[in-house]
This record gives C-alpha cells, sequence and structure tokens, in this order.
C-alpha cells in the first residue's frame, strides 16, 4: 500500500473489506505450487542475474598454498563466518608435522593423498576422521606426504593465513 501518500481508492477498499475476506484473498495470492526441479532452475537464474553463481568452482591451480607449520601449507576453499567454519586442503610435505591442538568445535578431516600417522594408527586416502567439540588432537605426522582436505572451525590462525592472499 503507498505509505509515501493518501490511500488510493482500491487500497481503501481493501481495507473495509471483512478481515477474514482478505485473509482468503492473500492465501489465495501465493499461486501455484511449482515441480522442485523447476524451483531449483528459477533460483539459479535469480542467483546468476544477481551476480551469484549457484555453483561455485575452484581450480586446483587457480591459487596457491599458503604456509602454516613448517613443511605444512594450506589453500583456503571456503569461509563461512556466519557459521564460524572454514573448509581447506592442507599440504604435508614427508616428514611434515602438525602440531597437538584442542578443538572447541567439529573438525572433519579426509585424507586425499599419501598417509598421516595419528594416535597409533595409519590412516591413508579415502579414510576420514571426525574430531568433536572438545577433542584433544596429538599430533599428525604425514611420514611421506599427505594432501588433506579439512572442514573446521575458523580459528585466529587460519583467519591470519587466509588473509595473506
Amino acid at each position: 500500500m503507498n505509505r509515501d501518500g493518501p490511500l488510493s481508492e482500491a487500497e481503501a477498499r481493501l481495507l473495509a473489506l471483512d478481515p477474514a475476506v482478505l485473509d482468503a484473498l492473500l492465501a489465495a495470492l501465493t499461486g501455484p505450487r511449482l515441480p522442485a526441479r523447476r524451483l531449483a532452475r528459477l533460483r539459479a537464474r535469480v542467483l546468476e542475474v544477481a551476480g551469484q553463481a549457484p555453483v561455485e568452482v575452484l581450480r586446483m591451480d587457480a591459487a596457491a598454498f599458503r604456509p602454516l607449520f613448517p613443511g605444512v601449507r594450506i589453500r583456503p576453499l571456503r569461509i563461512d563466518r556466519a557459521g564460524n567454519t572454514q573448509s581447506s586442503l592442507w599440504r604435508m610435505d614427508p616428514g611434515a608435522v602438525i602440531p597437538a591442538h584442542d578443538h572447541a568445535g567439529e573438525e572433519e578431516c579426509l585424507v586425499l593423498e599419501g598417509s598421516i600417522l595419528w594416535n597409533g594408527a595409519e590412516y591413508r586416502a579415502g579414510d576420514y576422521l571426525l574430531a568433536r567439540p572438545g577433542a584433544h588432537h596429538e599430533p599428525f605426522v604425514a611420514p611421506h606426504g599427505a594432501l588433506l582436505m579439512i572442514r573446521s572451525e575458523l580459528t585466529p590462525a587460519l583467519e591470519r593465513v587466509f588473509a595473506q592472499g
């Protein structure tokens, strides 16, 4: 309704309607239900026009890995500030160590290449580790090198590394 001036004749008639009739008219304005696939296509078009692609692609060679610890470099993939999480790739040189640390939030680790030693066991490509909030991590060691995909809380140390780029 026009809030910048007097009501139009149509707006005045609408306000004079019985509230139940007005509710029924408003309910009828919802339109037909669209199939999920059509809704997804429409959403993708709206996001595209708005400048936000529905799928974001990061090529492996598009960004450099950044140093975090000796022999350990990370490549940021995604930061979710609302959820205070991050996703990144971690490249470990042969013999590199990720020091012991504690977790305030969940950490997911997927070994993509090579292997890591942790807590007396070896984990190879395809192995998945989940550290729950409050968990203590003993050091990870990559005797022959490794590539890890890690999704975890966004710590101040990670935030600093991500800001380098």
